[in-house]
């Protein structure tokens, strides 16, 4: 007899604010990804505590694994166990889309391509969009260039979630979100993710998405100027109203951006410090290219692989496909389809990014001293 699948992972993507209210009578989703179970989706949904069962799943195939995934309240629930077995990967979780090249900021550490062009319209990117969630994608994040200088975003924003099972997500310097926006999009979204510059001006921003109820986060780039401030600017942004923290590594050229062996230590001793001080009221998340070097760190997920070109897609403003965002891989592409061939072909390929940083790389590239490792680097390219 089978053994009942276990929930070995249960999570929200958006911590800062909680629906008040959910209505437990939705249906749940019947899509493409549903069929390719074989098993009704409603046999899962038994494993699950009973007040969770009327939500609206999508389900989303994994490699021997299911993933329920409910959008209006960000739950994620994995389920593996003999039942799951046979399960196969039919599409990744996410599509991170450049949906414009243009920016009203100039940072010097941006790694995206400056002359590429913005080929996107309103018409082809929803079509686009709709079409991968056809295919049994559960979210796209846009960025850039900066997004919300997108012609028409907020409709746009609006007409992706009422004609798709897409969560929206985009992440911004802030800068251009007025009330009025923010209001506008109320309920349409998943995620805003700000980024936090010098020049941004995010001390104002902030406030701004904690008065309009916005679900947001922050998104921090750790680099060795910041160590001193850390715990500080940490504090000052959870005074703020910040409940959600990316702590981003640097990936690029410029060595004196990277750590050293022992920053990258003290730098897991202020994350374990913060994540026994906070007690579960805020999250902390690190992204996966910090790869092995914070070994001391708790995590919610104990994986082995980044999961670019495979969890997730980069798609450019020049309509290109990347396996992440810092890779040196680009194909051209002009449908879903052309991307959806390119991830059944190469979603396997764990090609690392020719880039100090990436966590596939030995030692993510990068000496004890912080410096680069030319001869690992061009590994990526052979």
């Amino acid at each position: 007899m089978a053994i009942s699948p276990t929930v070995s992972a249960m999570h929200r993507r958006y911590p800062y604010k909680y629906p008040q209210k959910i209505d437990y009578n939705t249906n749940v989703r019947n899509d493409e990804n549903i069929s390719m179970i074989h098993t009704p989706l409603s046999s899962y949904l038994t494993y699950l505590p009973p007040e969770m069962r009327g939500l609206p799943w999508q389900a989303h195939p994994l490699d021997g694994k299911l993933l329920l995934f409910e959008r209006d309240s960000g739950l994620n629930v994995l389920l593996e166990g003999d039942e799951t077995a046979h399960l196969q990967r039919v599409a990744p979780r996410t599509l991170l889309i450049a949906v414009t090249n243009i920016c009203n900021l100039t940072c010097h550490f941006c790694y995206r391509n400056l002359k590429s062009p913005s080929a996107w319209t309103f018409d082809s990117l929803l079509e686009f969009c709709r079409a991968a969630s056809d295919w049994g994608v559960l979210e796209v994040a846009f960025g850039g260039g900066e997004p919300t200088l997108f012609k028409n975003f907020e409709r746009f924003i609006h007409e992706l979630h009422d004609s798709s099972g897409l969560c929206v997500n985009f992440t911004t310097n802030g800068m251009l979100l007025t009330d009025e926006f923010l209001r506008g999009i109320a309920g349409k979204y998943g995620n805003i993710r700000v980024s936090l510059y010098d020049t941004n001006h995010w001390e104002t921003t902030i406030p701004r998405l904690v008065a309009n109820n916005a679900r947001f986060g922050v998104n921090w780039l750790i680099t060795p100027d910041e160590l001193p401030r850390i715990e500080a600017k940490f504090l000052k942004l959870m005074g703020l109203g910040v409940r959600d923290f990316l702590l981003l590594s640097y990936k690029g050229s410029d060595a004196t951006l990277h750590f050293t062996r022992a920053q990258h230590d003290e730098f897991a001793a202020f994350v374990n410090r913060m994540y026994a001080a906070l007690n579960g009221i805020a999250q902390i998340k690190l992204d996966a290219c910090w790869g092995d070097t914070l070994p001391g760190v708790p995590r919610l997920f104990e994986t082995s692989d980044c999961g670019a070109g495979d969890d997730f897609l980069s798609i450019t403003s020049d309509k290109r496909i990347k396996p992440c965002s810092f890779h040196h891989w680009t194909i051209p592409f002009e449908t879903l389809g052309d991307v959806r061939a390119y991830w059944e072909k190469q979603r396997t390929n764990r090609q690392a990014a020719a880039t100090g940083g990436c966590a596939r790389l030995p030692f993510r590239a990068l000496t004890d001293h912080g410096g680069l490792s030319h001869e690992v680097i061009h590994l990526a390219t052979v």
